[in-house]
Formats: structure tokens, sequence, C-alpha cells
């Protein structure tokens, strides 16, 4: 049977949004599909229970091929700490634990990822062999990070958009909007998104705002407000 090592894989990242708004990318459902282990386009399943001992839940397709991440919440402290379990089962019976903490900075916050790594090994091997496999799950766990954190970086410039467009002018374009849609509203493909542009308060209606539609529609009122 193979033994276990760990090693240790540290991300620092800012934003230049409330530490909320980063918080809220790592449990919302609809955001983690756009970002975390999966894509809009290849993502089928994006399902969390965002309490201690709940279970969240991506699934990613790629030629035809499905791809679980999985694991469990051990520790949340909304909006500065995140702890949870995650694993790859169809690759790996190791579970590795993740852990997200996050400071407010004079403009915007501060994210720090650690990863702890389980790395299998056999008994045979020697140091060196040890050496090379943890330097081989580090850098490409934090390539693929890399990618995920360019993802995460872009849906939280909508909200840079959402301040750059103005609480006023944003009133007066989805109004406009909606006026626009007329007796079409409820069949109309924005009218949801549109509609959460008014209550961002509100999860549910940044989940609306945080779909192609959404996306496409706030980067066009960010066009017309200027």
């Amino acid at each position: 049977m193979a033994n276990v090592s760990q090693t240790t894989l540290i991300m620092v990242r800012q934003f230049d949004v409330p530490t909320e708004r980063v918080f809220d990318a790592w449990i919302n459902p609809v955001m983690m599909r756009r970002w975390l282990m999966t894509n809009e386009g290849t993502n089928k399943i994006a399902v969390n229970e965002p309490y201690v001992g709940g279970r969240w839940t991506i699934v990613d397709q790629r030629d035809g091929i499905e791809y679980t991440a999985t694991g469990e919440y051990l520790k949340i402290e909304r909006p500065n700490l995140l702890i949870f379990t995650f694993q790859m089962p169809q690759f790996s019976e190791l579970i590795d634990r993740l852990t997200v903490e996050l400071r407010e900075l004079e403009k915007g916050c501060e994210m720090t990822f650690t990863q702890v790594i389980n790395v299998a090994h056999e008994e045979d091997w020697t140091e060196a062999d040890i050496e090379k496999a943890h330097g081989e799950n580090y850098s490409g766990s934090e390539h693929g990070w890399n990618l995920m954190f360019g993802g995460l970086k872009d849906i939280l410039s909508l909200y840079a958009l959402i301040q750059q467009i103005g609480p006023e002018r944003l009133a007066e374009l989805s109004d406009q909007a909606l006026k626009n849609a007329g007796e079409d509203y409820f069949k109309n493909e924005n009218a949801q998104a549109i509609y959460s542009l008014r209550y961002l308060g509100y999860v549910e209606h940044e989940s609306a705002l945080f779909t192609d539609v959404g996306v496409q529609l706030l980067k066009q009122l960010a066009v017309d407000a200027n």
C-alpha cells in the first residue's frame, strides 16, 4: 500500500472588491460554475451545502468525459474564512484540505489560499523520488489554480463595472431596458438579469446576474453608460 506525505501550496491574490464578494464567489453555486474547477460552457453540476459538515460538488464535462470535484466544509466564518476538503475521486482516494483567508485592504481585499496536498508514494521510493513527486503535484496544482483565479478575477470585475456605472445610472438604464421589453417582459431572455440589476443586495438576484445573459447585459450597460 502506498505511503502518503504532504506538501503545501500557498497563493496570495488581491481584488478590488470587498471580502464579501470574494467569499460569495466561493460558495454561490451560480458563481462557482463560472470558475471553480469548471466554466460556464462545460459545467454539468454545481451544488453545495454551505454549512459545517455540508458538501459541495462540481461536475465538469470535457470531450464526453465527466470529471467530479467534491468535498466537505470544515469551517465557515463569513466573510473571512473558509476551510474545506477537496477530492477528485476518479483520480485518487486522497483528500486535500483547502483554506481561503480573506482580509480587507484600504482598497479591496487580499485572499490567501492554502492547499495541503497529499502525495502518494511507494515504500521503496527514495527521498529524491518523494521530492520529485512533491514538486510535480505542487506545480500542477499551482498551474490549475492560477487559471481558476484568472476566472475568479473576471467574475469579480463585474462588480467594478457596477461601480463604474453608478447606482443612479444603473437604475435608469435597467428601467429603460424593462420598458423596451414591453409586453414580452416574461418572454425576454434579459428580463431576469435586468431585474437583478436593481436588487444586487440579495443573493438570489446576484445569481441571476451571473449568467451568460446577465454578464453580457451588464457589460452592455457599462458601454451605454459612457
